[in-house]
């Protein structure tokens, strides 16, 4: 079994059951990616001359952005992830979400209807966009859905 970082574990337990029943290894394939997804995720960033390079584990929840539902073509043909990335291990952001995108079955949308609602809860600061060759060991989290 993948070793996890402390952010992970931490959400992880947050929202609660057995790590073996809700995660699953998922391929980096931009088929296997749609909005409301949460993917936990190793992110490998090459050393720089100015930078040292990362590798560092991920949460995030897929979001719909005007250019693609997830993942969409970038400037020089990478595939490019829209997310917010999660952060902490706050239990009622945890609870809003899979209220909000799982029980009630709704997309989530960094542009749609419950963008207000995103960037409200989980801050404007949290959004992103991760290439996708550059992710590795990711797991689907599957919450009660």
């Amino acid at each position: 079994m993948v070793q996890f970082s402390k952010e992970s574990q931490s959400f992880l337990k947050s929202v609660g059951g057995d790590r073996k029943k809700i995660l699953t290894p998922t391929p980096a394939s931009a088929d296997r990616m749609t909005p409301g997804d949460i993917l936990i995720f190793r992110y490998y960033v090459a050393p720089t001359n100015k930078l040292p390079g990362t590798k560092g584990q991920r949460v995030i929840l897929i979001v719909r952005c005007k250019r693609g539902d997830g993942v969409f073509p970038g400037k020089y043909g990478d595939k490019l992830v829209s997310c917010f990335k999660l952060e902490g291990d706050s239990e009622v952001v945890i609870d809003t979400i899979i209220e909000n995108l799982y029980k009630k079955r709704r997309k989530s949308s960094y542009y749609g209807k419950i963008k207000k609602s995103l960037i409200k809860l989980l801050g404007i600061d949290s959004y992103r966009t991760y290439k996708l060759g550059q992710m590795k060991e990711i797991y689907k989290v599957a919450l009660g859905k």
